[in-house]
């Protein structure tokens, strides 16, 4: 794999054979040509035409996986080229029935048979591989357009391998590194094996490139998550000491009649525990009414089943979350000497409001970071959405060019132009979004011996580059009234730029034997997300007949229901028996942005939260402040002092904690945030904005929950609190 692009899970679909026969280690191997290489595929059944997906796996991959065969031989389903693997939610679409269908025939996209030879269970909603059904990877490879996928020097099938159990890895790895240089003779890509189960939260690959793993997302809100349970903590903590008073006599007198500290710690940490059990079933039945919201927020299917492993991990939590939170009241009251409770001289030290002050600095101070983390994503986001990627991503449909009209995609592009609502059409093999061809097989004048530049491949027909609304900065576009277009190329700047070419149009460059010369160069445009620079690319016309040209077309954006209907007649007038199934470009480019989203909206629940028990803990401490220092009131209102100053004695001492979290936050929070912005190529500055809107902010919660309690307390009849001592 190329140093070049980094980490790839793509590589020759001859590695798989290679591994098992070289390998002793290797029980089963197989090559996959996954699904989402292709948008959806036609499968017919009688006057049934039913659109799926479906993807070309190894003869070994139903041995490899344990999806669940409802019926056939998981060995042996792909032995028959012409075989397919259907799930058993397609075959009741099909046939009506999953029983009694092996070996029924089943037309691949109008054109093939295949047999039914197994049946699976529809796969879970969870799994990170979704398809209805599997074709043979040796038929895919049979075809003569896509027998590349079995040649060493060209990459894109992914391979999947079953060790022997106690394996080293590292060891198989080095034995597997020079598989494909061996094969191929290419030195710049090495091979190497990673576990499965850590693909999906640590390594994620879009389109055959690596990109973040979801892994830091799960631990940045777990940790979120046990900040909130700290600050639940450390509110009862502080309203547990704060409140001692009310429970010396009771410690005095049992300390009297004999209670040792030990009993007395053990009383309170059984209190606390025991309300932090109730606190978790009453939590749980919380979890379950706002599960179905949940899941709706992070797009999953989560279901709570309460098995062993969750109950003791809840009781484990509960129990662990009494013990810390009881603690420190449990020592704090236990410790009270019963000659000075029973006399009344018992008085808070010095220590014990330092702790007390440092706790609520602490919650506040992750209140503040959460406050300004919320609003840092919300920018980059807002951010994101306002950039443009270089093209025009609106009102843009995009759907395969199968069947009848494939060959014919010029026609199909030059008759859709005469429907009112089109704006332009043409074709492409590429995605646009995402990395779908990359070749590092260009040389040119200058180019450097040692350093491969790799360029991602857009070959399109006339008009691409008109119909993405793509911009020319030099140079032209392709054209029909130039025939030597075939053999031309448009570069984008970035390209340009790692080619070290001054003034590019009209030379010429090699690829691999041929020609080529470069008529244009467009403006650097995005097919990946904004966390990758944009690399070097070409656009090339699309030439032949390919199963991976779609049809890309800009409409209007007023009446698209009937500019799509009519496209839809013409679609079925060149394909009949196809569905039309379409998707809007401006779907696949957010789609790259899902997890930011979530993460948004998430910071937003989590940060809300959080902030209300931070305010609940501020507000039982000013009223127990208040209480205590209700003859100091009373004497201070008999003397003149007004219910504004009162109120500003009261509120000060927490505005001043809440001054020393701010000062503790902020710089905390600009470094985390500048951490998680580098993720991004593209990304907001961090200026002063955010900072002010968040000490505003705490700052007003802060007065408004202070104040209530604060002008409680000042408007009290002073002689009713000078009586009441």
């Amino acid at each position: 794999m190329g140093e070049a692009i980094g980490l790839s899970d793509e590589s020759s679909g001859l590695v798989s054979e290679v591994l098992k026969v070289q390998n002793p280690e290797v029980i089963y191997a197989a090559p996959v040509a996954p699904a989402e290489w292709f948008q959806k595929f036609t499968l017919s059944s009688g006057e049934k035409n039913i659109k799926a997906v479906g993807e070309y796996v190894g003869k070994d991959y139903f041995n490899i996986f344990s999806f669940k065969m409802l019926h056939g031989d998981r060995g042996k389903v792909l032995d028959v080229k012409n075989s397919i693997v259907i799930s058993d939610e397609l075959a009741n679409k099909l046939f009506g029935t999953t029983e009694n269908i092996i070996g029924k025939d089943i037309k691949f996209q109008h054109d093939t048979d295949f047999f039914v030879s197994g049946v699976f269970e529809k796969l879970p909603s969870h799994s990170s591989q979704q398809f209805d059904f599997v074709l043979s990877f040796e038929y895919l490879a049979s075809l003569p357009a896509q027998s590349w996928v079995k040649t060493w020097n060209n990459s894109g099938p992914h391979n999947y391998v079953l060790l022997k159990d106690g394996t080293d890895i590292n060891a198989f790895n080095k034995k597997i590194v020079n598989v494909v240089t061996k094969g191929g003779g290419d030195t710049t890509r090495k091979l190497f094996a990673m576990n499965f189960s850590g693909i999906y939260l640590h390594d994620t690959f879009v389109h055959g490139s690596r990109v973040s793993g979801r892994d830091e997302y799960v631990n940045l809100f777990s940790l979120v998550a046990i900040f909130i349970l700290v600050i639940a903590c450390i509110n009862f903590m502080n309203l547990s000491t704060a409140k001692a008073s009310g429970r010396m006599k009771e410690v005095g007198i049992k300390k009297v009649v004999g209670a040792g500290r030990s009993q007395l710690i053990f009383q309170f940490l059984s209190e606390s525990m025991l309300m932090a059990v109730f606190t978790t079933l009453f939590a749980v039945g919380i979890a379950w009414l706002l599960l179905p919201q949940f899941n709706y927020l992070t797009g999953k299917d989560i279901h709570m089943h309460f098995d062993v492993s969750l109950t003791l991990t809840l009781i484990g939590v509960a129990l662990f979350t009494g013990l810390v939170s009881g603690s420190y009241p449990a020592l704090y009251l236990s410790k009270f000497n019963p000659l000075a409770i029973l006399k009344g001289k018992l008085k808070s030290s010095i220590p014990e409001l330092i702790a007390r002050k440092g706790l609520v600095v602490f919650q506040f101070t992750i209140s503040v970071t959460l406050i300004v983390a919320v609003l840092v994503v919300y920018q980059q986001i807002q951010f994101i959405q306002a950039t443009t990627p270089g093209y025009n991503k609106e009102n843009v449909i995009r759907f395969d060019s199968e069947g009848r009209l494939q060959g014919k995609e010029d026609v199909f592009a030059s008759d859709l132009k005469n429907i009112p609502g089109v704006v332009n059409a043409s074709f492409t093999q590429h995605n646009i979004v995402g990395r779908n061809y990359a070749t590092s097989g260009f040389t040119w004048d200058g180019n450097p011996a040692d350093k491969d530049v790799y360029f991602e491949g857009f070959f399109g027909g006339y008009n691409f580059v008109e119909t993405m609304g793509m911009q020319m900065v030099a140079g032209r576009s392709f054209s029909k009234s130039f025939a030597a277009d075939a053999n031309n190329i448009i570069l984008n700047e970035a390209a340009v730029k790692a080619m070290h070419l001054k003034d590019p149009v009209g030379k010429t460059i090699k690829g691999g034997t041929n020609l080529i010369q470069i008529i244009g160069v467009v403006k650097d445009f995005h097919f990946e997300s904004l966390h990758e620079a944009v690399k070097p690319a070409f656009i090339a016309l699309a030439q032949g007949t390919s199963p991976w040209y779609k049809m890309i077309i800009r409409i209007k954006g007023d009446h698209q229901k009937e500019t799509i209907a009519q496209i839809q007649h013409l679609y079925e007038t060149y394909n009949p028996g196809f569905p039309f199934t379409y998707s809007f470009l401006d779907e696949a480019y957010q789609k790259q942005y899902e997890t930011e989203v979530r993460v948004s909206m998430l910071s937003e629940y989590f940060s809300v939260l959080a902030i209300l028990i931070s305010c609940l803990g501020l507000f039982g401490l000013v009223a127990f402040t208040a209480q205590k220092r209700q003859k100091e009131i009373g004497i201070r209102k008999v003397v003149g002092a007004s219910v504004n100053s009162i109120t500003f004695m009261l509120t000060k001492d927490f505005l001043t904690l809440v001054g020393i979290a701010v000062f503790i936050a902020f710089p905390l929070s600009w470094y985390l945030m500048n951490q998680w912005l580098n993720s991004f190529a593209y990304r907001i500055s961090l200026g002063p904005v955010v900072f002010l809107i968040a000490i505003a902010s705490v700052i007003l919660i802060t007065v408004l929950t202070v104040s209530f309690q604060a002008i409680k307390a000042a408007v009290v009849n002073p002689v009713k609190s000078l009586r009441s001592e």
